[in-house]
């Protein structure tokens, strides 16, 4: 995989020192004048990233302290950090936990770094603006695309990189209806057309902090079987 020139700050959150050295070196290679830091524990995970802001936590499951669920909620609690699940916890349903808890990806182990590293550079895109200067406005919403601020209703809400991407695609397709197909690869890439448990769960909480009601005729409106537009409202 080609070495990007992005300088990259990653924290990897995992007991077992095999893996952070095989993520570690893989981050190392792809961005040479990456920083990595690394921790064994939850409570000490939660400490660095509040101490070093990194662009990017990998974050195991199955810590010695607390839970990694835990380790997701509290850091999503006060940050908007890309956080990417690193997990041999391959069960649907731990994954729509993960996702739940506000994690932006999900990798289960074994993995290849090839398939590892794909999946982290398509997390950091959605940190970065594609929108410069540009914005919407209705009576119920504000998102400044370049600075990445969404208020609503006057009051900000604190989106995942997953969850802007998200709404940013409805909005620039405003009132047209967004395929599952179209949205995944949007939030996530072409690997992921056929992942459409993550549309609907990230949806879900995207329809929360926006405070949209899922009956409504306006905000984010369900087109059963095919996908979601969003329709804008007037005062």
């Amino acid at each position: 995989m080609q070495q990007s020139e992005r300088i990259v700050s990653a924290l990897i959150v995992d007991d077992d020192p095999g893996i952070q050295d095989m993520v570690s070196l893989a981050i190392e290679l792809n961005w040479p004048k990456s920083t990595v830091y690394k921790a064994a524990d939850g409570l000490t995970g939660i400490d660095l990233a509040r101490e070093h802001e990194p662009d990017v936590v990998i974050l195991d499951l199955g810590l010695p302290d607390i839970d990694g669920l835990e380790v997701c909620e509290r850091l999503r609690s006060e940050s908007s950090i890309p956080i990417v699940m690193l997990t041999a916890r391959d069960r649907e349903i731990d994954i729509v936990k993960g996702l739940n808890a506000g994690a932006d990806d999900y990798v289960t182990k074994p993995f290849s770094h090839l398939q590892f590293l794909a999946r982290l550079q398509a997390v950091l895109r959605r940190t970065q603006s594609t929108t410069p200067d540009a914005a919407y406005k209705d009576s119920h919403l504000a998102v400044d695309f370049d600075r990445r601020v969404v208020t609503v209703d006057g009051t900000p809400a604190r989106l995942t990189p997953t969850e802007f991407s998200l709404l940013e695609y409805l909005l620039k397709n405003v009132n047209r209806v967004v395929t599952h197909e179209e949205l995944l690869r949007a939030g996530w890439g072409d690997e992921y057309v056929d992942a459409t448990g993550y549309i609907k769960t990230h949806i879900r909480t995207l329809r929360e902090k926006l405070n949209d009601d899922p009956t409504s005729e306006t905000g984010i409106v369900n087109e059963r079987g095919v996908g979601y537009r969003y329709v804008g409202t007037s005062d």
